[in-house]
């Protein structure tokens, strides 16, 4: 598993626009490598504004795709954070054994991480609620999660698409900062990386592309609060459970960014669903006055 030309693009521009500010800590799903080469590598610093020497400190990153290969570490360092660490059953470069099907139950590491990223690896896990459990509960209010994960050309139990990660975003109430498709060509750049491209969210923009290697999707999230990780539910199902009609999309100025809200609509909401808000209100009312 590895962050390839578009994984790191998307971090150094996170970097640029100023959304790493005071993070220090970051924690990936998965022992994460650099699966490009130093020359492609020394370009999108110099893009981004960063001193392009680091790069020469990072031993083995021409090795890929051979081994041994240069640990996503070492760009994270070279980026502000100071704490990295991965979650893998593998072991490889020093990653905290936990097996992602399983509830994560160290509360030493929830709400502790101001970055949390998913490049490809909660796919591999069949128990996949579980893993986005883990990164909600290991991320910081107000941290990022990054999700970059296959719609085709993928390689693990599950594809993905937009109504999955709007589902989450939806359920949690995250924040979304930024989206694409990334687009792999199976072509390399001179240096004999993998060329890859974040384009546009737009199903119109696909279907005129032709011959493409692999096509993933790529979110930005943003937890807002500390609430527990809550399952996405489709069409009525989500009324009943949440007690709401469903959610809007909001659309923000800055960085044209996106949240979601409850939508409610009374008349579509059956009287089960209306008691029940009204005592579990009338309730927390009671606490209130108790305290």
């Amino acid at each position: 598993m590895g962050l390839g030309l578009s994984s790191a693009q998307i971090l150094l521009e996170l970097k640029y626009l100023g959304k790493f500010k005071n993070f220090t800590s970051v924690a990936e799903i998965g022992s994460q490598e650099l699966h490009f080469k130093k020359k492609d590598l020394k370009t999108m610093y110099s893009q981004g504004g960063i001193d392009e020497s680091l790069v020469d400190k990072h031993l083995n990153l021409d090795n890929w795709p051979n081994q041994p290969r240069e640990s996503a570490k070492s760009l994270y360092k070279d980026l502000g954070f100071t704490e990295y660490t991965s979650i893998d059953l593998n072991k490889e470069h020093g990653s905290l054994a936990h097996d992602l099907n399983e509830r994560l139950t160290d509360e030493k590491l929830f709400n502790k991480f101001d970055l949390v990223t998913d490049y490809g690896s909660c796919e591999h896990a069949f128990n996949i609620a579980e893993c986005y459990r883990t990164m909600h509960n290991i991320t910081k209010v107000n941290g990022l999660i990054i999700i970059v994960q296959a719609v085709y050309g993928g390689n693990g139990y599950f594809l993905f698409d937009r109504s999955f990660m709007e589902g989450i975003s939806a359920a949690n109430k995250y924040k979304i900062l930024y989206s694409s498709y990334v687009v792999s060509t199976g072509t390399k750049t001179t240096s004999a990386s993998e060329k890859q491209f974040h384009i546009p969210m737009s199903e119109d923009l696909i279907k005129s592309l032709k011959d493409l290697k692999s096509l993933s999707i790529c979110m930005v999230l943003q937890k807002t609060q500390k609430d527990q990780f809550k399952i996405p539910y489709q069409g009525n199902y989500f009324s009943e459970k949440y007690n709401c009609y469903g959610f809007n999309r909001i659309y923000n100025k800055d960085d044209l960014s996106e949240s979601f809200i409850p939508e409610y609509d009374i008349k579509n909401l059956s009287f089960k669903i209306l008691i029940k808000e009204f005592f579990r209100r009338l309730k927390k009312k009671f606490i209130k006055s108790k305290v």
